[in-house]
């Protein structure tokens, strides 16, 4: 055996195991990723919620206190993507401590023909823009061709 190298006893039978050379420190990771058990997490919050229809006239929407409490800033407006070629842009306003939906809201549901019972999902895919789409009563996904699609003000391609 030679003498300038310490042997370390291995788990298996009859090996000899040298240590590494090179001890390499573990880096701490400066990225918006957290360890956690062996695998990476982004630390953002929920980028879906839903939202069911329950008053008879929808002005305004307010989004859901979890779902805004973790983004880094309040865009001015959001631009709402449906299932069809068209986008909506509604603007943003603070009302009783809650981000809601304003300007535009009120088009955008009559446009849809949303009613009471009918249920809305959101999904935020850049921080100013969500895809949206609506249910009817019975749970199947409403599919409305834009009418006003020339019209730049109503809707934007």
């Amino acid at each position: 055996m030679d003498k300038d190298k310490e042997v370390v006893p291995s788990l298996g039978k009859g090996r000899e195991v040298a240590p590494p050379l090179v001890e390499e420190p573990v880096q701490d990771h400066l990225s918006p990723k957290r360890r956690n058990c062996g695998h990476y997490h982004q630390e953002s919050g929920p980028n879906h919620f839903c939202k069911v229809i329950l008053a008879p006239k929808l002005e305004s929407l307010p989004l859901p206190l979890n779902f805004t409490k973790h983004f880094p800033a309040i865009p001015a407006e959001f631009k709402l993507k449906t299932n069809t070629i068209c986008a909506w842009r509604v603007t943003v306003r603070l009302m009783n401590g809650r981000v809601t939906l304003d300007q535009g809201c009120d088009t955008f549901v009559a446009v849809h023909h949303i009613m009471i019972g009918y249920m809305l999902t959101f999904k935020l895919l850049t921080p100013d823009t969500m895809k949206v789409i609506v249910f009817d009563g019975e749970g199947v996904e409403v599919v409305t061709k834009c009418k006003e699609h020339d019209n730049a003000s109503v809707a934007i391609a």
